[in-house]
């Protein structure tokens, strides 16, 4: 099975890291409420970029953020 991984600085909705951090991308299962929907979840954290690339050779370093918020205009809201 191919897993995307990428490494970059740590930055989520609700924190912001200056360590490289190492995500895995993909997509949210049937079972979950965010189903189809892409998915980051985090592997690992390194103080330098060089530490996390010995660590995890095969992922992508990125400038920037790969976060994204997710949907959830499917959901039932508060006056459902």
């Amino acid at each position: 099975m191919k897993t995307d991984l990428t490494i970059e600085r740590g930055r989520g909705a609700t924190y912001q890291s200056d360590r490289w951090t190492v995500y895995e991308h993909g997509t949210y299962g049937r079972d979950s409420a965010l189903s189809g929907q892409s998915r980051r979840s985090w592997l690992d954290d390194f103080e330098t970029l060089e530490e996390a690339v010995t660590a995890y050779p095969e992922a992508q370093v990125i400038d920037g953020s790969t976060y994204r918020p997710p949907c959830l205009s499917h959901l039932p809201g508060d006056e459902d």
